[in-house]
Formats: structure tokens, C-alpha cells, sequence
């Protein structure tokens, strides 16, 4: 299989793993062995979903590690109790409600520089938001595989028991990990909850909690969660005194696509310049001219429709890895981005044309 293309690959098996989310085992459906993946590394997917007409991209981290499948742990998303006109989550929806045992998904290889160095073993803190535990239970589960002594210090926030995923799966690698010291957050305790068993501290995990536990803030840090939770926490370890380049994070956009749109004021301009005559999008390489539509949000799923394959990871920016030589013409971002493109490129996964261009794709 080429860097670019798309596996089959079938899901073998569904395991609920808390009130809102599940484990999907998935295996080559050709039989073959699997590629292997960096603990903390994501899939990039493409999914046919009933009613669209277009793939849907997406990307879930491989929370597992060193098996003969990879298992995706989506939790699905509902619409903001203040906004329940954006929607469920798309793809996190098709997953929960329609895709099955026996289901195909089509996938690239795994991706990612968000991935822990197992030849490594200096003192190491993981800091995980709900679902944003994924990628830190593939990096446990690598650590308990080498029997690994390494110190890492795991905080784990959670809204209450019932979002408590891999909960039994922790303990057991707790045991094998000698140097895991574990940190379970609960917002809210619940009737049965007790503490020191289900969770050690109510609230968030904040520098106080930090400060509590770690020997020193200067460390390695590993951040995956909701956006504002990192952000706070980035910002707050570098004012510590932690250097930025100690604090990796992972990120991925919203699911809900809905949630990614643009404000109204820049969705009236992007539409003024799309409803304009003439803009043309020219993929150089595979010598493929088309005209732009605007029925997409990116250049990337523009790029996919007309069959030129761009390599992706998060599909929001933060990565860098559809950095593409915009040879001519000019782009206009729907968000911010993590990443900040180098000169004469763009990140198809987040912009749109603004007049004709020229990709080097």
C-alpha cells in the first residue's frame, strides 16, 4: 500500500466502554498484517455515510497498541446544550448508530507526530480531557507491553463516572507499570462514587493540582482534551516557566462539522467570491483542471472529490501535514490554524480559494 491510498479494513467488533462511548476493533479485511503505528498516532479515514453524497474525512486516534487491530474509542457527540440547533456529530453518530460488526471503513496509515519515544525514559506527564484520553492509553499500553519503570504522572479529567473509560484497563496497566502514578478527576461525584477507588479528587486538573503531585513543573508534558482545557494549561505551564517545546498537544477539529463553520459575517464573504464566475482550481502534478463549486468547506475535500489524493492528518490545521506549494493564485482560511503555513504553501484541510489557483498536487 502507497503513503496515499486508502486500506479496507473491517470492524471486527464493538465494545462499549462508557455511557457515551465505544471501542471499534478493525482488522485488514484482506487478511494481511497490519501496519504498525507510533503509541499515540491517529487514523486517518474516509467514510461513506448514508445521505452525503461525498466521503466524509476523518481522523481517531489508535488507542490501543501492539495488537493485531487497531481500536478507535469515539464517543458520541451530542449537540452543545446551548446551541441544539448545530447537531450530533456527524461521523461520531454514523459510528454509534449505524456502523456495525462487519461494516468496512477505509483507511490510510496511521499518522501523527503526537506519538511517545518508547527508547526514552525521562520523567513524563500526560494531561487527558475525556475521550482526549485516547492516544495516552496506546502510549500506556506500549509502556506496560516493555514492562516499562518510567515515571509518568497521569491526570485524567472527567465530567463523572459515567464518561470513565478504560477504567478497569488503567488499573491493570497501573499494576504493571511500576512508575505510573494515576490522578482520576471527577466534576461531579455521583451516588456510589468513592474515592480513592473511582477517583482521587473532585474538579478539573489545574497547576494547583499539578504542583500537588509532580516533583518538578519543568518536565515533558503530553495534552489531549477539549481545546480550552489545553490551551489554559499550555498557557499556565509556560508562564511556570516550562518551555513550549516540552508541551505537546493533539488536537482535532470538532465533530460536528457544524461546529467548525464560519462566523456568519466571513461565511457572506466566502459565498460573495464563490458565487463569482471563474474560479478555477488547477492541480498541477495530476494535470486535473476543475472548476470551484463551493458545495465543500476545504481545498483538501475538494482535492478528494476529483480524485487527487493529498496526504492529511488532523484535517484542521495543527498538523502540517497537507502542506501543499500553492503555486498561483490566493486562499482564504476558515479558522485558525495550528500550524503557520510556509511561504508559497497552503493547508488544503483549512482554506478555500479565493481566486483561481494552482496546487502543486
Amino acid at each position: 500500500m502507497t503513503e496515499r491510498s486508502y486500506r479496507r479494513l473491517i470492524v471486527a467488533s464493538i465494545i462499549p466502554e462508557s455511557e457515551s462511548a465505544k471501542s471499534f476493533r478493525l482488522v485488514p479485511l484482506d487478511g494481511s498484517p497490519l501496519e504498525p503505528h507510533r503509541p499515540g498516532q491517529h487514523l486517518p479515514i474516509r467514510l461513506s455515510i448514508p445521505g452525503h453524497s461525498r466521503p466524509v474525512l476523518r481522523c481517531y486516534t489508535i488507542s490501543n497498541f501492539g495488537e493485531s487491530f487497531y481500536r478507535l474509542t469515539i464517543k458520541k457527540e451530542l449537540p452543545p446544550e446551548n446551541k441544539p440547533e448545530i447537531g450530533p456529530g456527524l461521523s461520531s453518530s454514523f459510528f454509534h448508530e449505524t456502523v456495525r460488526t462487519g461494516t468496512v471503513i477505509e483507511a490510510k496509515l496511521p499518522a501523527g507526530d503526537f506519538w511517545l519515544d518508547l527508547q526514552k525514559d525521562h520523567p513524563i506527564a500526560m494531561l487527558a480531557g475525556g475521550i482526549g484520553v485516547t492516544p495516552m492509553m496506546s502510549m500506556l499500553e506500549a509502556l506496560a507491553r516493555v514492562r516499562s519503570r518510567r515515571d509518568v504522572y497521569f491526570f485524567f479529567g472527567l465530567r463523572h463516572a459515567g464518561d470513565h473509560v478504560f477504567k478497569e484497563k488503567l488499573n491493570e496497566i497501573a499494576r504493571q507499570c511500576s512508575g505510573l502514578r494515576m490522578n482520576i478527576f471527577y466534576e461531579q461525584v455521583r451516588g456510589g462514587d468513592i474515592v480513592r477507588r473511582d477517583y482521587d479528587a473532585t474538579g478539573r486538573i489545574s497547576m494547583n493540582s499539578l504542583r500537588a503531585v509532580l516533583p518538578k513543573l519543568d518536565m515533558e508534558y503530553y495534552l489531549c482534551g477539549p481545546q480550552g482545557m489545553m490551551n489554559m494549561l499550555s498557557v499556565h505551564l509556560t508562564e511556570a516557566g516550562v518551555s513550549p517545546v516540552k508541551i505537546r498537544t493533539e488536537s482535532f477539529g470538532p465533530s460536528s462539522a457544524a461546529l467548525r463553520r464560519l462566523t456568519s459575517s466571513d461565511e457572506g464573504a466566502l459565498n460573495a467570491v464563490h458565487k463569482s464566475a471563474g474560479i478555477t482550481v488547477t492541480f498541477a502534478r495530476s494535470q486535473i483542471s476543475v472548476p470551484w463549486t463551493g458545495e465543500v468547506q476545504s481545498l483538501l475535500e475538494f482535492s478528494e472529490i476529483n480524485g487527487v489524493d493529498i496526504s492529511s492528518g488532523c484535517q484542521y490545521g495543527d498538523c502540517g501535514t497537507c502542506m501543499t506549494p500553492l503555486l498561483e493564485g490566493c486562499v482564504k482560511y476558515l479558522h485558525a490554524t495550528g500550524v503557520r503555513p510556509d511561504p508559497g504553501c497552503c493547508l488544503p484541510c483549512s482554506c478555500r480559494p479565493e481566486s483561481s489557483v494552482v496546487l502543486d498536487a
